[in-house]
């Protein structure tokens, strides 16, 4: 028998002790996905333990999303932790529209956090966490934020950084210090949906700049600035929201060149920067203009709410600390503990290095599915950009696409200004497991090598 788990490092009822022990070893590495488990008869005998305690654990660990029990086959080690949606709109079967970070069993993120909560409790307990505290975070937090910033932003510091309640909250504070209603925010031509709520919330004006394969053109940019005067210029120069196009070194330079020229702010996106860390971000190249944001959004999870500024000085993360008092007090602190015990700890890089593997592995598989098929991406990137032909109708086939089971987003919520590129992001790391990004994309393919009207009946 391949698997044995040692229960004696574990408390409670014996069970659990089994489903602790799956965990642990899954997140060791010891179990990988799609391994086959012992049976419940061998496992009861291996442990001496009654036959339904070992049924009671596996369905406990099916529970969890640890397991897949196949008909006839046996029972496996899971591809991934997600649940199936239980709220979707009809008549979707998969949703590809939102953004997120896949869930691999390798991350296991169920008992990380089980385990780091239990740190904390040990450590300080949970009431330390729930009155008011620091706008922006402690010392020790953003020396540790400071830290896992460092290997991007070499000139990271804790006394310029920020601990916000997520990026959006970043975004939304930043235009609220730089901006004034009716002032102008440059922006890619395609865009991040976030910026574009904050910015109609504070009534300022996006402005689009033409984009290439690198994303925001330097020579574009430079006559946006000119012609309008903006007082910010939002970017997401890697992996960019929605194309995926990342700024090489050269481009980097050139846009900091202009930035720098023109003596504008820059609000750098790089909530995708860990799934590249080998990137430099433009704010190594003009620190001074730059409110460098990243986050635990993309590598990790959303729901965590961690987001980190780094300011271009110390007036400005005055400014900004002050502004996020006013408008959401602080970050939520427990959350703030919990990834703080993982940055340090290590186990913060273990599970953003299975998150990165899992985006990779489910590239590849668009890659299949799509080939011959004329889409952006990048190896390592959470979703993918499909531009349209001009003899596709992009709501008819968003339409079909929606009839057929599958929902993606199409350029209307990304586009800054009415000269933005037509196309589709589908996004891989929403689909629950490959199974299910595999029938995505075939309805996908299928759709887009077809010209919807030639399937249509009238």
């Amino acid at each position: 028998m391949d698997w044995i788990p040692t229960v004696s490092e574990w408390h409670g009822p014996m069970f659990l002790r089994i489903v602790d022990a799956l965990a642990a070893d899954i997140a060791s590495g010891r179990l990988v996905r799609g391994q086959r488990l012992p049976t419940h008869r061998a496992l009861a005998t291996a442990l001496d333990i009654d036959l339904t305690t070992v049924t009671r654990a596996y369905g406990e660990a099916r529970r969890r999303g640890l397991l897949d029990a196949r008909v006839g086959q046996g029972t496996f080690v899971s591809e991934t932790t997600a649940r199936a949606a239980s709220d979707l709109a009809t008549p979707v079967n998969i949703d590809l529209s939102m953004n997120l970070p896949p869930q691999p069993v390798e991350a296991n993120l169920d008992l990380r956090i089980a385990q780091g909560l239990a740190t904390i409790r040990s450590e300080a307990g949970f009431s330390a966490y729930l009155g008011y505290t620091r706008p922006g975070g402690t010392a020790d937090e953003r020396e540790v934020g400071a830290a896992w910033l460092a290997p991007r932003v070499s000139n990271a510091s804790a006394d310029r950084i920020v601990i916000y309640p997520g990026s959006q909250a970043i975004i939304f504070n930043a235009l609220l210090a730089l901006t004034s209603p009716g002032d102008v925010v440059l922006t890619e031509a395609l865009t991040f949906p976030g910026i574009k709520a904050a910015a109609a919330r504070l009534d300022v004006r996006l402005v689009g700049v033409a984009m290439d394969a690198e994303g925001a053109r330097p020579d574009a940019l430079d006559e946006a600035c000119r012609k309008h005067r903006p007082k910010a210029i939002y970017l997401v120069p890697t992996q960019q929201n929605p194309t995926t196009a990342t700024m090489g070194a050269a481009r980097r330079k050139a846009i900091a060149d202009v930035i720098r020229k023109r003596g504008c702010a820059l609000i750098e996106d790089d909530v995708y920067g860990p799934l590249e860390p080998q990137v430099a971000p433009i704010a190594t190249l003009i620190p001074e203009h730059t409110y460098y944001a990243a986050s635990i959004a993309k590598c990790i999870a959303p729901a965590l709410r961690v987001a980190y500024l780094l300011a271009p000085d110390a007036s400005a993360e005055q400014r900004m600390r002050a502004s996020m008092q006013a408008t959401m007090q602080m970050p939520p602190s427990l959350m703030v503990a919990l990834v703080t015990q993982w940055l340090r700890s290590g186990v913060a890089a273990d599970i953003i290095r299975a998150i990165r593997n899992e985006a990779a592995a489910r590239q590849q598989l668009a890659a299949r599915f799509l080939k011959g098929v004329t889409y952006a991406a990048r190896p390592a990137s959470h979703h993918l950009w499909m531009p349209l032909p001009k003899h596709f109708d992009g709501t008819d086939l968003l339409s079909h696409l929606m009839r057929n089971g599958l929902a993606v987003v199409g350029e209307d919520a990304f586009a800054a200004g009415d000269a933005a590129p037509r196309g589709l992001r589908v996004s891989l790391g929403a689909a629950r497991n490959r199974a299910e990004l595999s029938q995505a994309l075939q309805v996908l393919s299928n759709a887009v090598r077809t010209p919807v009207g030639a399937t249509q009946i009238v």
